[in-house]
C-alpha cells in the first residue's frame, strides 16, 4: 500500500493505493470525465482535506524522488538515522510530535539516507521534506 496526496485545484485528498504490479509506469488520464467533486462523491471518497501548505524544498532544487515528507505539522523529537546510513523499508527514521502524540515516520522503501532536512527540536510544517533517500 502506498499513501498519496492528490491535489485538484485548491483541494487536496489523501488516498491509499494498493500496488498490484510495477510492470508499467502509471499514466494520468488526459482529461477528467466528471467534475472532481462529483467523482470523489461517486467513489465514496472522504471529505477533502485542508489545502496543502507548500514548504520550500531542500536546497539544491525541487523535491526529488525519495523525499520523506512530514505528513503533518509538528516538532521533531528525534532523528533516528544519519546521512549515509542504509535503511530498510518500514524502518523508523524520525519521531515527530504533533497534537501531543508521537508519530513515527518510517522509510517508504529501502535505500540510503542522502540528506537530512530536520533537526531535533525543530518545528516543521506539513509537507516539509524531512530527508531524502536514494
Amino acid at each position: 500500500m502506498k499513501k498519496l496526496r492528490i491535489t485538484i485545484g485548491d483541494k487536496s485528498y489523501d488516498v491509499t493505493v494498493e500496488v498490484l504490479s510495477d510492470d508499467a509506469p502509471p499514466q494520468a488520464p488526459l482529461h477528467a470525465t466528471a467534475p472532481p467533486a462529483a467523482s470523489a462523491a461517486a467513489a465514496g471518497a472522504p471529505a477533502p482535506a485542508a489545502p496543502v501548505k507548500k514548504s520550500a524544498p531542500p536546497a539544491g532544487g525541487p523535491a526529488v524522488d525519495g523525499a520523506v515528507i512530514s505528513p503533518l505539522a509538528g516538532v521533531v523529537i528525534s532523528v533516528l538515522v544519519a546521512e549515509g546510513e542504509e535503511v530498510d523499508e518500514g524502518q523508523e527514521l524520525i519521531i515527530l510530535e504533533a497534537m501531543k502524540m508521537e508519530n513515527r515516520i518510517t522509510a517508504p522503501a529501502a535505500g540510503k539516507v542522502i540528506s537530512i532536512h530536520a533537526a531535533e527540536g525543530q518545528s516543521v510544517p506539513e509537507s516539509h521534506v524531512l530527508m531524502v533517500l536514494e
